[in-house]
C-alpha cells in the first residue's frame, strides 16, 4: 500500500517503519502512523492521545510477515524531563501476546535515543507497546517505536 500522505524516506530506518498501525485511540492531529514514520528526532510528529486517567494507551504495529527481533526502541515525546511507564509485547497471531518489556515502573526520563528494550530473539509479527503513565500529564505519546533483530 501506498505511504501516508506527507510521508518522506527516513532517516532511521527499522523493522517498524512505513508498517500498518493500530491503536486504542489518537487524537485528530496525532495518528498513530507517527510513531513509525522513521523520525525519532522530531517531537512535533508523534502519536497521541489523552486518557484522563483511564486505561492504559494502547499502539500497535503489523510487520506483515513473521521476522526475528530482540530489540525495541520505544521513543516517547521528550521536550522535557518526563517519564512514562510502559510495556512491549509481541505475538504472531494478535492473540496470543508475549510480554517481552515491562517497564511500568520506569521513573528514567524520556529521550531522543528512546528507551532501549532487549530481550531473547524470536519471531512475531505484531509488536503492541502500551503505555501506563507519565509523569507529566494525561497524554500518552511516542514519537517513535523501532525494532531490530538484535
Amino acid at each position: 500500500s501506498d505511504p501516508p500522505p506527507g510521508w518522506v524516506a527516513p532517516y532511521a530506518p527499522s523493522l517498524t517503519t512505513g508498517k500498518p498501525t493500530t491503536c486504542s485511540t489518537s487524537l485528530p492531529a496525532y495518528p498513530a502512523y507517527l510513531a513509525n514514520d522513521g523520525y525519532r528526532g522530531n517531537t512535533n510528529s508523534y502519536w497521541a492521545m489523552d486518557v484522563g486517567g483511564g486505561d492504559p494507551a494502547g499502539w500497535q504495529v503489523d510487520l506483515e510477515e513473521a521476522t526475528t527481533k530482540g530489540r525495541v526502541i520505544v521513543v516517547c515525546y521528550y521536550g522535557d524531563k518526563r517519564y512514562y511507564g510502559f510495556t512491549v509485547e509481541t505475538s504472531l497471531d494478535e492473540k496470543n501476546w508475549k510480554t517481552v518489556t515491562d517497564r511500568r515502573e520506569n521513573k528514567e526520563p524520556s529521550t531522543a535515543q528512546g528507551y532501549t528494550c532487549k530481550f531473547a530473539p524470536h519471531k512475531a509479527r505484531y509488536i503492541r507497546v502500551n503505555q501506563t503513565h507519565n509523569s507529566a500529564n494525561t497524554g500518552r505519546h511516542l514519537v517513535e517505536v523501532m525494532a531490530y533483530e538484535k
